[in-house]
């Protein structure tokens, strides 16, 4: 009794397992089938939900838009007024080079003055183009159009 009360309780589970499954394909079919009636071929179907959070991204990217394009035009409109003024002031400085000067020490003077922007760059490029030891005592008027390449030649002699 105990082998034919199993079986039969597996076959009613395997029986109750494909009426489900039965029912499930079909009433998937039917959904399907229900959606697409009125629906143009090509057409893609989203849930209200979706769309609703779609739509609220897109705004906040509108929004996102509008305030990196304000910012951009303030920022522009800044920037021209500010090129402006600069044009028609041009910073010089005056650097003196007294004995026992070195690279470090003018281009630390240059840096600190607004000349370069950068000693350490200024001080490489003097040492790699073998100018460090031509440096020449004096006074020498620089302004902050000029390039690394013109304040070296003016500071250093020819060899």
């Amino acid at each position: 009794m105990r082998k034919s009360s199993i079986r039969a309780f597996g076959i009613a589970l395997f029986l109750a397992g494909a009426s489900f499954t039965f029912v499930d394909f079909i009433t998937s079919d039917a959904d399907i089938e229900a959606a697409n009636i009125n629906v143009p071929k090509g057409t893609v179907l989203i849930k209200k939900t979706e769309l609703e959070a779609i739509n609220a991204e897109a705004a906040e990217a509108k929004e996102q838009l509008a305030k990196i394009q304000t910012d951009y035009s303030a920022l522009k409109n800044n920037t021209v007024s500010v090129n402006s003024s600069a044009r028609k002031t041009v910073k010089s400085y005056t650097l003196v080079i007294k004995k026992g000067m070195g690279t470090s020490e003018v281009s630390l003077a240059l840096e600190k003055a607004g000349i370069i922007k950068d000693a350490g760059d200024f001080e490489l490029y003097v040492i790699k183009n073998d100018k460090a030891s031509s440096l020449q005592i004096g006074t020498y008027d620089l302004n902050i159009k000029m390039t690394t390449a013109e304040i070296v030649k003016k500071i250093t002699r020819s060899k």
